[in-house]
């Protein structure tokens, strides 16, 4: 058996590249991007209903991602309300909550998440009121979604403001 001398050495060059490659891949990690889509009606009842939240999560990264621990706030404006700017309006807090599953994202993609969001009539109010008599339902969606990649945890924000026409509004 013939040994060659170099051998060390490129296993030892070799690992320290790999090493180098693996830290500033970790180095370069961009944070996902967390929109939402829109807001739809899920179901409606007799006591309340369902609306889905559909997030769009674009994953810059080579590597895949898992998004866990999403948390969120849902609020609708008060009726009366016509403040064109969303930090003068009067929300309504109607629904917050956790949603635990969890959602891999491969790399480079981008998808679309639906989570559903329970509600009941009397939490909305007098919200439920104006959306009776407008058809219209201004929302704001708010939370935050933990994503983890290549052993590193982000909190990542997101935050939306929306209409959505309910039950044929004008």
């Amino acid at each position: 058996m013939i040994i060659n001398r170099n051998q060390p050495r490129r296993a030892l060059a070799v690992a320290a590249m790999l090493l180098l490659a693996l830290s500033s891949a970790c180095a370069g990690f961009r944070q996902p991007e967390i929109e939402l889509e829109n807001v739809s009606i899920g179901t409606l009842g007799l006591t309340g209903g369902s609306l889905m939240v559909n997030l769009r999560v674009t994953n810059p990264n080579p590597v895949g991602v898992r998004a866990e621990d999403l948390r969120y706030q849902l609020s609708l404006r008060a009726p009366g309300d016509t403040a064109s700017s969303s930090r003068n309006a009067n929300w309504i807090p109607v629904a917050d909550g956790t949603y635990d599953e969890d959602v891999t994202i491969r790399a480079n993609e981008t998808r679309t998440v639906s989570i559903p969001v329970d509600f009941s009539y009397a939490e909305l109010g007098p919200a439920f009121r104006s959306v009776l008599r407008s058809g219209r339902l201004d929302y704001r969606a708010t939370g935050t979604v933990r994503v983890r990649a290549a052993g590193a945890s982000r909190q990542v924000p997101f935050r939306k403001n929306g209409s959505v026409n309910v039950l044929g509004g004008r």
